[in-house]
C-alpha cells in the first residue's frame, strides 16, 4: 500500500520581539514531528526532500542491470569524498546546499563510522562533533529515546538540525553503512540554523517530542478537539456486498478512523475485504486498500503502534491519517470473502479551512505473486501524476526460503529526473532496521508488526 499525501511547514515560530522572524526553526521541526494535520496541506514553504546515502556508486545507468551497474550491492563505505582537516582525515557523506535541513539519520554500524561531525554554513567548527554510535543512541539530553535510538540493530536519528546557508557531514572512518535525509527549501525560505544552545533550550519541547512518541498510539492531532465522534455498525455479507460507514458533509476532515473488526479468519477475509473512501464525488476512490493493509498490519491483524496507525489490540484498530473534503467523504467496505466481516468503528471528523493548500488522501495496493528474483528487476510500487508527496509502505513478503529477501535499494524519481533523488541500501534499511533482522518491533515511524520465521522464512510486514 503507497501513502500519497504532501507535507507541509508548521506555521512559523515568532522569534523575539524586534528580533528576526523565521520560516524554519529546530522548534518548528520538532513540533512537525508529532503533527498529523500539517500532512494535509501542501508545505509553505516548499522543498525537496533529498537523501546522502552510501549506496553502490557503480550503480550509474539503469539500462544496466546487472550487479555490476545498476544492481551492484556494494554499499558499505560509500562517501562523496575524503578531505583533510587539522592533519586529519575526514570522509563527507553530504555536502548539501541551503536553506534546508536534515531530518532523519540511519546506520547499521555506527561503531565503525568514528566521529561524526556536521558543519553548518561554512563555519570551521562543527555543531556536532561526537561519535556516530553516541549521535543515534538515544541517550544524549537533545535527541532521547525514540527520537533517536536502536531497533533491531538499526540505529536511528529524527533529530532536526535546520541550516540557513550550507551543510556537510563527514566521519572520521568510512567502513559504514548511512542513510541521511534531508530537505531543501526553496531559496528565501528563513531558516534558523541549529545550534547545540538553541536545542539545549528547547529541552521542553525534546522531552514533550519524545513523550509522544512513546505512546504513539495516544497522540492527538491539532484540530481534533473540535471533532465530532460518530459511531458506525456494519455487518458486511461475503460475496463481493458493499456496506455504507459513513456520509460526511463538507467541508471538512476526518480525523481519525478507530474501532474493532470481528471475522472467523482475519488473515483470509481482511485481505479480500476493501475499505474505500471517496471525496468529493470523486470518480474514483481515493482510498481504495485491504482493511488490514489500511491499517498498516499487512496480511491479517498484527499488533503494533505507529504514528499514523496501529493495532493496539486484538481486533482493535486505529487510523490518524487525516482527510480534508470540501463537501462530502464516503466511507464504504466491500467484502469480496468468503466470511461475513462486522466492523464498530469510530469516526472522528471535524471542520477544516478547505483551501488551494489543502490535499486529498490517497491510500492504493497491489500485489504481485512469484516475483522472480533472477534476473533482477525493480519492482515499481508507485506512479503518481500531480501535486503530492509519497510518505509510506505496508510492505507485505511471503518468502518461500529461509534467506533473505530484502537486499534490493529503495530508488524514487521525482518530477522526470533522470536519476533517483532517493537510492537507498536495502529494504529493510528503508524501514529502518538492519541486517535483516527478524526481530518484532513497533515504532512512532516504522515497525516489522510480523516474521514467521524461521529466519527469513514466510510472512513478513514492514510498515
Amino acid at each position: 500500500m503507497g501513502l500519497l499525501r504532501c507535507m507541509a511547514i508548521v506555521a512559523a515560530a515568532a522569534s523575539a520581539a524586534g528580533a528576526e522572524a523565521f520560516d524554519v526553526t529546530t522548534e518548528s521541526l520538532l513540533g512537525e514531528m508529532t503533527d498529523l494535520s500539517r500532512l494535509a496541506r501542501f508545505p509553505d514553504p516548499p522543498y525537496a526532500a533529498l537523501q546522502a546515502s552510501s549506496y553502490d556508486r557503480r550503480a550509474t545507468d539503469p539500462s544496466e542491470r546487472n550487479d555490476e551497474n545498476w544492481f551492484a550491492n556494494g554499499d558499505r563505505g560509500q562517501v562523496l569524498r575524503e578531505e583533510t582537516r587539522n592533519g586529519e582525515t575526514e570522509y563527507v557523506l553530504m555536502d548539501a546546499e541551503g536553506p534546508g535541513a536534515v531530518t532523519h539519520f540511519w546506520s547499521a554500524n555506527p561503531d565503525d563510522a568514528g566521529a561524526v561531525r556536521i558543519y553548518l554554513d561554512g563555519a570551521e567548527t562543527p555543531v556536532i562533533d561526537l561519535p556516530l554510535s553516541t549521535f543515534l543512541s538515544g541517550t544524549m539530553d537533545i535527541a532521547p529515546a525514540p527520537i533517536a535510538g536502536e531497533t533491531a540493530r538499526g540505529w536511528n536519528s529524527y533529530l532536526p538540525i535546520p541550516y540557513a546557508q550550507h551543510c556537510k557531514v563527514t566521519t572520521t572512518q568510512r567502513d559504514f553503512y548511512y542513510i541521511i535525509n534531508h530537505r531543501r527549501y526553496t531559496a528565501g525560505t528563513r531558516v534558523q540554523s541549529f545550534t547545540r544552545e538553541a536545542a539545549t533550550a528547547q529541552q521542553r519541547r525534546i522531552r514533550s517530542t519524545a513523550h509522544s512518541l512513546r505512546s504513539p498510539g495516544g497522540v492527538v492531532t491539532p484540530g481534533s478537539a473540535q471533532t465530532t465522534q460518530t459511531v458506525f455498525n456494519t455487518n458486511v455479507a461475503p460475496g463481493g456486498r458493499q456496506a455504507e460507514i459513513a456520509h460526511l458533509a463538507g467541508p471538512g476532515a476526518i480525523f481519525a478512523l478507530a474501532g474493532r473488526i470481528e471475522c472467523p479468519d482475519p488473515e483470509a477475509a481482511l485481505r479480500a475485504c476493501l475499505l474505500e473512501i471517496t471525496f468529493d464525488d470523486a470518480e474514483i476512490p481515493q482510498v481504495c486498500a485491504p482493511l488490514s493493509d489500511f491499517f498498516g498490519s499487512g496480511l491479517g491483524l498484527n499488533p503494533y503502534s505507529a504514528l499514523p496507525s496501529g493495532v493496539p489490540a486484538a481486533e482493535i484498530v486505529y487510523s490518524k491519517w487525516v482527510m480534508p473534503y470540501a463537501e462530502s467523504a464516503q466511507l464504504r467496505l466491500i467484502n469480496h470473502s468468503d466470511q461475513g466481516v462486522i466492523t464498530s468503528f469510530t469516526v472522528a471528523s471535524g471542520p477544516w479551512d478547505f483551501d488551494e493548500r489543502s490535499l486529498y488522501f490517497h491510500a492504493k495496493w497491489r500485489g504481485e505473486d512469484r516475483i522472480p528474483t533472477q534476473p533482477r528487476q525493480d519492482w515499481n510500487i508507485l506512479d503518481a501524476v500531480g501535486r503530492g508527496r509519497y510518505v509510506g509502505t505496508v510492505l507485505h513478503i511471503t518468502n518461500p526460503t529461509l534467506s533473505w529477501w530484502g537486499e534490493g535499494d529503495e530508488k524514487i524519481y521525482v518530477d522526470g529526473a533522470a536519476f533517483p533523488s532517493w537510492f537507498g541500501t536495502g529494504t529493510e534499511d528503508y524501514f529502518g532496521y538492519a541486517w535483516g533482522n527478524a526481530d518484532l518491533f513497533s515504532h512512532a515511524y516504522h515497525a516489522q508488526p510480523r516474521v514467521d520465521g524461521p529466519q527469513n522464512f514466510g510472512h513478513t510486514v514492514n510498515s
